[in-house]
């Protein structure tokens, strides 16, 4: 990530090209502004929600809450507002979450708007419930061992349940907060763990990647990375054959793409690169308007038996059409990798949703990991936080990897 991410959006952008050809193709606008309480605040009890949406007709407030006792469970949908959302003639509207009957921790509430001319447009609110029913959380290292991880041990784990050990070049910590040896990638720079734009926050059993605009004196732009070496190359490198995955969430909006990834070679050169999960948030004109994400495995500078470049593999994931049926903003969602000496494959929520053969350099070298929260950059999406008071967040459950020695 990303001299390559350039595939992925040119595949991408056909597929949306090609759905909205085949489609009415929906008018999508920016209408739903949420006045109280602001993206990304803490809630508790009975929370009154101030919304105001010019131009639409019907809204709609929905939720997710996943099943604490199988993470792989489709969740539980709640309508929040049965019968809709009353606006008045400026266009301003309420309605009530009971956060105690929700499960305590990171909250994404979709608020959903028609037009009266059909159009229409959907509204992320994304809140962290303080006082929630702690009963209904769904979170942690899970204590079973998953299916393709069988036979393997346990090398590295992280359930993010306390300070974050972490410097901006990773030296005399567990992370770096930067891509190890060059190559940042996000509009909005990955910014150091010292000083007024810290993106990073441990809370409860979470890392919180916090990307927003305005931190510090000079009203910097600021999000996060973590890679699992520092800038000499030491720290953990996963080695094949290995299992790893990732339990995560963020926000869907214009310019959001959070990313969990490898690396063979943190240098310039020859060397492979897999991404577990890339998302593209944003709906509207020039967004990706998907609930999916992308698989992708770059092989860099590397050449076929006829001397023509390695092609760069990868798959757009429908992730409503699986077993949560649920997208990577609504819901937590795991990411798995499994790397072979025949072949690599991809998993979402213990279920493989895709695979190639394995390359020589993926399965010879060691991997390592990076997490990070960018926002737009070469990924080549427009950002556009404004109505969500240029605020956003990334929430990363655990990480761990199984090898087999």
């Amino acid at each position: 990530m990303k001299r390559g991410c350039i595939y992925s959006i040119i595949l991408l952008m056909c597929i949306v090209s090609t759905t909205i050809a085949q489609d009415t193709k929906p008018q999508w606008i920016e209408s739903i502004r949420v006045l109280s309480p602001l993206s990304c605040s803490d809630v508790s009890g009975r929370v009154k929600v101030r919304l105001q949406a010019k131009g639409l007709a019907h809204l709609q407030a929905q939720c997710f809450v996943p099943n604490r006792k199988n993470l792989y469970a489709k969740p539980q949908k709640l309508v929040l507002t049965p019968k809709g959302i009353k606006l008045n003639n400026e266009g301003i509207g309420t309605f009530t979450i009971n956060t105690r009957a929700l499960p305590h921790g990171p909250l994404t509430v979709q608020i959903i708007g028609e037009g009266p001319k059909g159009e229409r447009d959907l509204y992320e609110l994304q809140l962290y419930n303080s006082t929630g029913d702690q009963r209904r959380t769904a979170a942690g290292i899970p204590d079973t061992i998953p299916a393709a991880a069988r036979g393997m041990q346990l090398a590295y784990s992280d359930d993010f349940d306390g300070p974050l050990s972490i410097s901006r070049d990773g030296r005399g910590a567990r992370y770096n907060a930067h891509k190890p040896t060059f190559g940042d990638f996000s509009g909005w720079p990955f910014s150091d763990p010292e000083g007024e734009c810290n993106p990073f926050v441990q809370r409860d059993t979470y890392l919180i990647i916090r990307a927003r605009k305005g931190a510090g004196n000079d009203n910097r732009a600021s999000t996060g990375l973590i890679a699992t070496v520092d800038m000499d190359g030491n720290g953990f490198r996963a080695k094949p054959p290995c299992y790893m995955e990732c339990r995560l969430m963020a926000q869907s909006a214009p310019g959001t793409w959070p990313a969990f990834w490898t690396i063979t070679n943190i240098h310039r050169g020859k060397g492979d690169e897999l991404d577990v999960v890339e998302a593209y948030g944003g709906w509207g004109e020039g967004n990706p308007n998907s609930t999916g994400y992308w698989v992708t495995s770059h092989f860099w500078e590397q050449t076929d038996t006829d001397g023509q470049p390695l092609k760069h593999p990868g798959k757009l994931i429908e992730m409503t059409e699986r077993r949560l049926g649920t997208s990577w903003s609504q819901t937590f969602h795991t990411y798995g990798l499994l790397i072979e000496a025949d072949k690599t494959t991809y998993y979402l929520d213990d279920e493989e949703v895709w695979s190639h053969p394995t390359n020589s350099y993926s399965y010879r070298q060691p991997h390592v990991i990076l997490i990070n929260y960018a926002i737009g950059g070469s990924s080549g999406w427009t950002i556009n936080l404004d109505r969500y008071n240029n605020t956003s967040e990334m929430y990363v459950d655990y990480l761990r990897v199984f090898e087999k020695r």
